[in-house]
């Protein structure tokens, strides 16, 4: 495989490549943290001299002889498209090719599979002056001498044998409130 390399422009590249009877070209754009690419390919029979690249007012235009004849390309920033006729190449300046020994897509290495993710951290207890909130295994808060707890439904049982007397649900010994309904308890 025979590949040929010119720079455009500031930023702007192409690669010019024969595979048997196929040319690709692939222009590629760079500019600050990001890269695009364009690539187009068709059948041109084998090269019989290497690719010309020519620049006129136009933009670039690509020549390629090969086995089935001459084919010209326009090259924009924009875009890659054949030309159906031979276009004027009067006063066109010619722009170096320099063969190189990998094309853009050669060059990349295939992805790696990912790796499976890790189990998440418990939480760290959240503090704000205070007042303490944890989140595992139960939601738990604390603001000063007071305590809120939340947990399963099968943890409503203590073994305090402690009950508000507004709604009947059991409490903590060192509940104040209920967590049910709010209702002041008494000391036990």
């Amino acid at each position: 495989m025979v590949v040929y390399l010119a720079n455009l422009s500031s930023g702007q590249q192409v690669y010019v490549e024969n595979h048997g009877t196929q040319t690709a070209i692939t222009l590629i754009s760079s500019s600050s943290g990001q890269q695009q690419s364009q690539s187009t390919s068709f059948s041109t029979g084998t090269w019989t001299k290497p690719p010309v690249l020519f620049r006129n007012p136009a933009g670039f235009i690509l020549q390629i002889e090969a086995t089935e004849g001459s084919r010209f390309v326009r090259l924009q920033v924009n875009g890659i498209s054949t030309l159906n006729e031979i276009p004027s190449l009067n006063n066109a300046e010619v722009v170096p090719l320099q063969q190189v020994e990998k094309s853009p897509q050669q060059s990349m290495s295939p992805m790696q599979p990912m790796k499976p993710m890790e189990p998440m951290k418990p939480m760290e207890p959240m503090r704000m002056g205070d007042m303490e909130m944890r989140m595992s295994p139960n939601m738990e808060m604390r603001m000063g001498n007071m305590q809120l707890r939340m947990g399963s439904i099968g943890e409503e049982k203590s073994s305090t044998g402690r009950f508000c007397s507004q709604c009947g649900k059991q409490v903590s010994e060192s509940d104040r409130f209920c967590t049910h309904c709010g209702h002041r308890l008494t000391p036990a």
